[in-house]
C-alpha cells in the first residue's frame, strides 16, 4: 500500500473518531429528551423509547414564546448594532493610509484580549448606576462592546482582501459620495463577512447565560438559556435531566434554522478575510 494512501486512511479514521467523541454527548442528550419524565434509566441506553412528554412539559415551563421573543429581541438588536458599527469602523480602518490604519486595527484587536467577565463587578455597578439594570438594554450594551473588536477585525481584513479599491475610485469618478459608495457598492460585496459576523457573534449572544443572569432578574424578561434554570435541581430537588435536554434542543432550533439559510456565506466570509491582513 502506498504511503499516501496509508496517510489518508489514518486521517480519515482520526476524523471519524473525533466526530464520534464530539457527537456522542449530543446523541445521548437527544435520546434523553425523547424519554418520559419518569424514565431514569441509564442514558447510555439510547433511543429505547420515544415520547414527547419532556418537550411538552419543557415548552410550558419555559414560557417558550415569551422567552423566545426576549432572546430574538436582544440578539437582533445586538447583531444589528454590531453590523452597522463594525462595518463602518472596519471600512474606515481598511481605507486609512499610512500607519493609522494598522494602529487602529491593533487597538481594536487588543479589545479581544480582555474578557468582559473580568470586570463584571464594575460593569454591574455602572449598569445599575445609569438606570438600565433589569432591562434588555443592559445585556445589549455589554454584548455589543465585547463583540465589537472581533467584528471590526474580521470586516477590516475582508475589505482589504476582497474589495478592490479600484471599484470605489470608479464610483468616485462618476460622482458617487462616500456614503453611497459604502452602502451601494461595498456592503453588497462584503455580504459573506457580514454573515460571518452574524453567526460568530449572534450564536454566543443567543446562548449567553452569564450576562442575562447578572442583569435580568424579572421572569418576564428572561431569555431561553435563563429558563433552563427551572430544570436544574438543588439540595432538595433532583435535576430534571429529560426536560433539561428537551429545553436545550428547543433553544437551539431557531439558531439552527438561521444557520441553514446563511451557511453558504459563512465559510467564504471567514476564509477570504483571512487571506491577508
Amino acid at each position: 500500500m502506498r504511503k499516501g494512501v496509508k496517510k489518508e486512511i489514518v486521517i480519515t479514521v482520526a476524523i471519524a473518531i473525533f466526530f464520534l467523541v464530539f457527537l456522542s454527548p449530543i446523541v445521548i442528550a437527544l435520546s434523553g429528551s425523547f424519554r418520559e419524565l419518569k424514565d431514569t434509566s441509564s442514558y447510555l441506553n439510547i433511543f429505547q423509547s420515544f415520547s414527547l412528554e419532556s418537550y411538552r412539559t419543557a415548552f410550558e415551563k419555559m414560557n417558550y414564546f415569551r422567552s423566545l421573543k426576549n432572546s430574538v429581541l436582544i440578539t437582533v438588536i445586538s447583531v444589528t448594532i454590531l453590523l452597522l458599527v463594525g462595518s463602518m469602523a472596519g471600512y474606515a480602518i481598511a481605507r486609512l493610509k499610512g500607519k493609522m490604519g494598522p494602529f487602529f486595527q491593533i487597538f481594536f484587536l487588543a479589545g479581544m484580549i480582555v474578557s468582559a467577565q473580568m470586570s463584571n463587578i464594575s460593569l454591574y455597578r455602572i449598569v445599575n448606576g445609569i438606570g438600565i439594570g433589569n432591562t434588555i438594554a443592559a445585556p445589549i450594551c455589554l454584548y455589543v462592546t465585547s463583540a465589537l473588536p472581533f467584528s471590526i477585525f474580521l470586516y477590516t481584513n475582508f475589505i482589504k482582501s476582497g474589495v478592490p479599491y479600484a471599484l470605489e475610485e470608479s464610483a468616485c469618478i462618476d460622482g458617487a459620495s462616500v456614503p453611497y459608495t459604502f452602502f451601494r457598492i461595498v456592503i453588497p460585496l462584503t455580504k459573506p463577512a457580514l454573515v460571518s459576523i452574524v453567526i460568530t457573534q449572534g450564536v454566543p449572544i443567543w446562548n449567553d447565560f452569564f450576562f442575562g443572569m447578572l442583569f435580568l432578574s424579572s421572569p418576564e424578561k428572561k431569555t431561553l438559556p435563563l429558563t433552563m434554570l427551572n430544570f436544574i435541581g438543588d439540595m432538595e430537588n433532583a435535576t430534571q435531566w429529560n426536560m433539561l435536554f428537551a429545553a436545550c434542543f428547543l433553544s437551539a432550533i431557531p439558531i439552527l434554522i438561521i444557520y441553514v439559510f446563511l451557511q453558504r456565506y459563512f465559510v467564504s466570509g471567514l476564509t477570504v478575510g483571512a487571506v491577508k491582513g
